[in-house]
């Protein structure tokens, strides 16, 4: 089942892509200025083909949360209770803050304003410890880089005892 934080997500998505798409017409249309200077940017709007480009943000923006957020398994043969701490220190260490801790699942979010808002404040990465394996859930370049950073430190830290 589809849940309404997917169409928030592709919503955001979408409008992104459209932010981005509009300026890199824009910055075209300054940059290429040189090559023809009679152009006006309404003749290279007309000249494109709008349609298509909009058919394409459309889609790949209701695409985009599919691929984009992940969940990734880490497992740890000891409670999570044990490796809690280091796990706060190291995700602290890559700029994101606990924003909460509640029912086994702790939520941190990015520190930086200007990375949060690039990210359309979709930033958010759950750690779910209810049940091994422990669960990360949130956007895939961080949730796979944070669960790499805790299964070496798991791995390492199971080698020591």
């Amino acid at each position: 089942m589809i849940s309404q934080r997917y169409f928030i997500k592709a919503l955001k998505a979408i409008v992104l892509f459209f932010v981005i798409g509009t300026l890199i017409y824009v910055i075209g249309y300054f940059l290429g200025k040189s090559s023809r200077p009679d152009l006006t940017f309404a003749e290279l709007i007309e000249q494109s083909n709008i349609t298509s480009i909009v058919v394409f943000f459309v889609i790949f923006g209701l695409a985009y949360p599919l691929i984009g957020y992940v969940k990734q398994k880490v497992y740890a043969s000891k409670p999570f209770e044990e490796y809690k701490q280091e796990v706060i220190r190291m995700f602290a260490q890559v700029k994101f803050e606990l924003v909460s801790d509640n029912d086994n699942k702790m939520v941190f979010r990015n520190k930086s304003a200007l990375s949060r808002l690039m990210r359309m404040y979709e930033d958010k990465v759950t750690v779910d410890y209810s049940d091994s394996p422990i669960l990360l859930l949130g956007l895939r370049r961080d949730v796979y880089r944070l669960a790499r950073m805790i299964q070496y430190y798991i791995r390492n830290a199971e080698k020591e005892d």
